[in-house]
């Protein structure tokens, strides 16, 4: 990277280098239509811009010998227009059309003419030469190369006009030319950020970072994306171990448990067999159900560690059948507590799913027991199953009293609970059990409510870990 920031040049000399090469460009443009512009002339084409002030000199030689009378237009070179002004007219002063004795000029010509030019850009110009007689010849000509040939001029477009408009365009192609190569470079430097960016959003550390674009500035950026992708590669690293080495404690954990609660529960079932007094027997009754309670969240637990840990492989099933035996289980967990079960599937027929059956049934299991246990008896659970856009969407709704605000904040964290009324003295592994199977297979875990009741979105891609 250092060598990379060796070599690079500033921003602004990129820019002035651009502002160079146009204006070389251009200098080059304009010298070879110049030598364009002198090559029409060495072949006759066109003559020379001085030729009409000429043709006014050859004239004004002419002029002087002739007079109204006598006037012989042929005589005048054909560069030159002319009118004839009665004597009453000085040199050098306006005209009126009833001065106009004859001339070759049109209306535009000779009103200029008259006027002695009043426009405000004005090649023309103007000669008076007195005639023998006293009348005055004012000769009008144009600073401007004419065309050789004078059948042309007069049907072609006016040649210094068309070379000026040539030379604009030239120009204008020549800076959208540069501009572009420019703007290409750019866009080829922009991209190689874009890309370290799309990189990174991806979370795909390992792949090297886009080849140096020379240029200080970005190559700065690059750096530091390179350095935030180390940094968050060793803190994704440190993240990992740290939750590997919390998994493998809390599977550890529950297996050094299960022995002592084993001892409790086979003791506690044996004092149940012996005859109690009134007293003893609902102690040794709320140690049963403790201990079972206790069973069932070790198993939670042994669940989510392996989960984490050696997940269950995944496989093709079809998801109707799938989520019939989901509401059979919902079904059977309603009917005790007098609350009313519904179903929603908007599948196709034969659809198939690419996922972990056994991990994902008992993730949507769970999501129904919760809306079970908390739905008011009379109440309803829906079961709901839908795909958009190549995700499969698992909806389970009641009319209970919602999730509490801890559990939307901190829904699917494990022992995450929340006040009295959403929680029971479970610890929130259900609900954890459920985003890590969400997240195992690519997917995600919603809570929300709805006014309602409580609403819990389970999503998973349909091909997680197949290619399609």
């Amino acid at each position: 990277m250092e060598k990379r920031m060796k070599r690079s040049r500033p921003l602004s000399r990129l820019l002035l280098g651009y502002l160079v090469r146009t204006g070389l460009a251009c200098t080059a443009t304009a010298l070879l239509w110049f030598w364009g512009l002198m090559g029409t002339i060495q072949l006759g084409f066109v003559l020379p811009a001085y030729s009409g002030s000429n043709a006014a000199l050859q004239a004004m030689d002419i002029l002087p010998e002739m007079s109204a009378d006598h006037f012989d237009a042929d005589a005048l070179p054909d560069l030159c227009r002319w009118v004839l002004l009665d004597e009453t007219v000085a040199p050098d002063e306006a005209a009126a059309p009833e001065n106009v004795l004859a001339t070759n000029m049109d209306s535009a010509s000779l009103d200029l003419a008259l006027a002695l030019g009043t426009m405000p850009v004005n090649t023309q110009f103007y000669r008076d030469v007195p005639l023998i007689d006293g009348t005055l010849c004012r000769l009008q000509y144009d600073f401007a190369m004419p065309y050789a040939d004078p059948a042309l001029r007069g049907v072609l477009p006016d040649f210094q006009a068309c070379m000026t408009v040539l030379l604009i365009l030239l120009l204008v192609a020549v800076v959208f030319a540069m501009t572009r190569r420019t703007a290409r470079r750019l866009r080829a430097i922009t991209g190689q950020l874009t890309e370290a960016c799309r990189l990174l959003a991806g979370g795909d550390l390992e792949a090297p970072m886009p080849a140096p674009t020379h240029v200080r500035e970005f190559d700065e950026a690059l750096q530091t994306m390179d350095s935030l992708r180390g940094e968050l590669a060793g803190s994704l690293k440190a993240q990992w171990a740290m939750e590997q080495q919390r998994t493998e404690r809390m599977a550890a954990l529950t297996h050094d448990l299960k022995t002592p609660l084993t001892i409790i529960q086979g003791n506690a079932e044996l004092l149940a067999e012996e005859e109690l007094t009134a007293a003893q027997r609902p102690a040794v009754d709320a140690i049963l159900r403790g201990a079972g309670r206790a069973g069932q969240y070790l198993a939670a637990l042994r669940d989510i560690c392996r989960v984490q840990d050696t997940p269950a492989m995944a496989e093709d099933f079809p998801l109707l059948p799938f989520c019939e035996n989901l509401a059979e289980t919902g079904r059977a967990l309603c009917a005790p507590r007098g609350v009313r079960f519904a179903c929603a599937f908007r599948l196709p027929d034969g659809l198939t799913l690419h996922a972990r059956r056994q991990d994902l049934a008992r993730a949507v299991e769970n999501l129904l027991a919760n809306a079970a246990r908390f739905a008011p008896q009379g109440g309803q659970v829906t079961l709901a199953c839908r795909v958009e856009s190549g995700q499969v969407l698992f909806t389970v709704q009641d009319d209970g009293p919602g999730f509490p605000e801890m559990i939307l904040h901190n829904g699917g964290q494990m022992f995450a609970t929340g006040d009295a009324a959403r929680s029971d003295g479970h610890q929130g592994l259900g609900l954890y059990w459920a985003r890590t199977v969400a997240e195992a297979h690519g997917g995600r875990l919603t809570l929300a409510n709805t006014g309602g009741g409580a609403l819990a979105v389970l999503v998973v891609p349909m091909y997680h870990g197949k290619s399609q």
